[in-house]
Order: C-alpha cells, then structure tokens, then sequence
C-alpha cells in the first residue's frame, strides 16, 4: 500500500501537532525546576525521563497514525512542533512562571513577617536582660569549674622531689632520698 503525498502531509502535520503537546509536556518539567532551583544530576535524570517517555509517545503516535512505520517527517513535524511551542508559548509560560513564583515568594515572605512580629518584639525587649543574665551564668560557671577541678601541676614543679626546678635548667635528673629523707650520694 503506498503513501500518497496528502496521507504524508496529513502525518506531517499531526507529528507538529504532537511535538507542539511534547513542547507542552516538557514544560511540566521544566516549570518546577524553576521553582525548586533543581541541581545537575535531578535536571539530567529529569531529561533522561522525558526523552524516554517521548519516545514511547512517538512510537505509539506512529502505531497509531501511521501504521508503525517511522518516517523522516514525522521526526521533522515533532521537531517543528517542539520548536513553534518552546519559542512561543513556551516563553510566555516562562515569563508567567517567573512572575507568579516572584510573588508567590514574596507573599510567603511578608506572611513570615507577620507571623514573626511578635517575636521579634519580645526577642527586642528582652535581648539586653537575658545577655547579661547569660554572661553572669557564664562568669559564674567558670568560676565553679575552676575551683572544683584539681589543676595538674605546671612544668617547672616536678612532683616527685618536691623542690622547684628552676625555669632555665631543663633536663635535670631528679635527687632521689632514702626512705628516712636523707640525700643518696
């Protein structure tokens, strides 16, 4: 059975007709991407998506249309149609898009504004009151730490003779005594 030429263009223009809904469904992706501020990988896993979910829409718009058979045009006429839809429309939704989420975030923000108000206000008035009552925690903590912790002895007192090591002399053999106290010679 041969194609004739009006069979073609019909199928020509139907595949722009089905890439314009491609140029449409693509903006369900792209809109909350927008939104979100998507990184690398979710935008790359999100196209992986959509172009496996439009070749599946091509083969069965090409079952259904043209018999299963996969013609140069009707990838052009996709092409066609993706192209007239994300130049156009597609901008438009872009724009809109923008516009309504600028407000949307703007509205979000004076609704926490309101909201907040009256912590801000008791924040503001007791801010002073509690700093000072926080140093004073502070300065009281550490007084309590320091006088309930042992303190290890500092370098220049060497714990097993009991004398003070003088602070210039470092590497000096400790005096050992005998049981009674008395200096071995």
């Amino acid at each position: 059975m041969e194609i004739t030429i009006s069979d073609q263009v019909n199928h020509l223009f139907l595949s722009c007709g089905l890439g314009f809904l491609l140029g449409l469904y693509y903006d369900f992706y792209r809109v909350p991407r927008l939104i979100m501020r998507s990184g690398r990988r979710v935008i790359f896993f999100q196209d992986v998506l959509f172009f496996l979910t439009s070749s599946i829409i091509t083969f069965l718009f090409s079952l259904a249309v043209m018999d299963g058979k996969l013609r140069f045009y009707l990838f052009l006429g996709e092409a066609i149609g993706f192209a007239a839809y994300y130049f156009t429309i597609g901008r438009l939704v872009l724009k809109f898009t923008g516009t309504i989420t600028a407000l949307i975030i703007s509205i979000w923000k004076m609704f926490w504004q309101i909201v907040l108000a009256p912590f801000r206000f008791f924040i503001a008035i007791f801010k002073k009151p509690i700093k000072k009552l926080l140093e004073l925690f502070i300065k009281t903590g550490n007084i309590v730490v320091s006088s309930s912790k042992k303190v290890l002895k500092q370098i220049r007192f060497v714990l097993y003779n009991r004398e003070k090591v003088s602070e210039i002399s470092t590497g000096t053999k400790p005096r050992v005594l005998h049981k009674k106290g008395k200096k071995k010679k």
